[in-house]
């Protein structure tokens, strides 16, 4: 079985319950939801010249730079040091997991979303084309600086294909509260 089949079993499995049918849902639906994917970059995918970096209660390391460009955009990254190293604060901080914006470990099929849309630990569905988003329950978990209104930003896990799945399931779509 190649990874990208793993991956994407791993997405439906472990970060979404199946729905039988979504018309046995209790929903209210609500339409133009912009849908987007964050995923934990690896240090181990990126080649290139290194950066210097002071982490918080660590001292001053080196990284790729690239890796600290996504890691900036996405929130976290999983280091070569096999720990994983957040920006956050105007600081770079270590965990030994990614985290949200509450400091809890991210879950596969968790979204962040603006709280006054879709309240923290409200489960949903997306009505859209995207393969990834059919009869997957999501959960609103984490927040975003850019996530505002109708947009739910969901997390598709660590390395090169969660990321390839971040572009797959990003469009419009039908957000159902379930």
């Amino acid at each position: 079985m190649n990874i990208r089949l793993i991956n994407i079993i791993a997405f439906m499995l472990v970060a979404t319950q199946s729905c039988a049918s979504n018309a046995q849902l209790n929903s209210a639906c609500s339409t133009n939801w912009k849908i987007t994917g964050y995923y934990t970059p690896v240090e181990s995918e990126y080649n290139g010249k290194n950066a210097t970096i002071t982490v918080t209660g660590i001292g001053t390391l080196s990284f790729n730079q690239s890796f600290l460009k996504d890691v900036k955009m996405e929130g976290w990254g999983k280091t070569r040091h096999d720990w994983y190293l957040g920006y956050y604060g105007q600081r770079w901080h270590k965990s030994n997991k990614p985290l949200n914006a509450l400091g809890q470990a991210l879950v596969i099929g968790t979204a962040a979303t603006d709280h006054k849309y879709i309240g923290s630990g409200q489960q949903f569905y997306v009505n859209s084309s995207a393969e990834l988003l059919q009869k997957q329950v999501f959960k609103a978990g984490d927040v975003g600086q850019k996530i505002r209104k109708k947009h739910v930003d969901i997390y598709t896990g660590e390395g090169s294909l969660a990321k390839i799945q971040t572009w797959e399931l990003t469009g419009e779509g039908t957000i159902c509260l379930i």
